[in-house]
């Protein structure tokens, strides 16, 4: 348990709620929410906006010229973004006791550059963290080997001595094969039963 000496942690269903499917399933119902899903949230638009490489006013603006029959939803969407994304409380009350216990906290974490600049304005947690890698800022995005690499070498961490928090299977799979301790979070409740597995909480 003694060995790790650094905590990294994804950001969205780690520490902040991201659930858009959830919120138009109820706002709109499932079939709207189904389009909008394959049509603006799970596209490689997305990604290239996380990489930096297609900003967000680029995105929305294609999606409202692509679907023009949905316009009204995806306004709502883009001004919705924001709002969605909530702190799960009982994992960021972890952070000041994780620190207080003198580890190094970091968060490596996809995200479109406008979205988490407000998102880090909004939230107080993120005074806790040693550092920070933000895919929009590195033009690189998980589970990419090169923003990983970003990380170690930016901080000079040890992977052997890191744990590397993720809730999403292949970006814990590219940590795993960097030499991270890992711990894939399926659900963002478990976070402290599973952190009790490598650390004394």
């Amino acid at each position: 348990m003694k060995d790790i000496e650094n905590i990294v942690f994804d950001l969205g269903r780690v520490l902040i709620n991201w659930d858009p499917y959830g919120y138009m399933l109820k706002k709109f119902g499932k079939e709207i929410a189904d389009v909008l899903r394959k049509a603006v949230f799970e596209t490689g638009d997305w990604n290239l906006m996380d990489k930096g490489e297609l900003t967000e006013e680029e995105l929305w603006e294609d999606k409202l010229n692509k679907y023009p029959e949905h316009r009204d939803y995806i306004l709502h969407m883009k001004e919705k973004v924001i709002d969605i994304l909530i702190p799960i409380n009982e994992n960021i009350s972890l952070i000041p006791k994780l620190k207080e216990k003198g580890y190094k906290l970091y968060v490596l974490s996809n995200f479109s550059k406008v979205t988490f600049e407000k998102v880090y304005k909004k939230n107080e947690f993120f005074k806790y963290f040693d550092g920070m890698v933000i895919s929009s800022h590195v033009k690189e995005v998980k589970p990419e080997e090169k923003i990983y690499k970003i990380l170690i070498e930016r901080y000079k961490l040890e992977p052997a001595k890191s744990l590397y928090i993720d809730d999403k299977l292949e970006n814990v799979e590219m940590g795993k094969k960097l030499g991270f301790k890992t711990i894939h979070l399926e659900q963002p409740e478990i976070l402290k039963e599973k952190l009790k597995e490598y650390i004394e909480l």
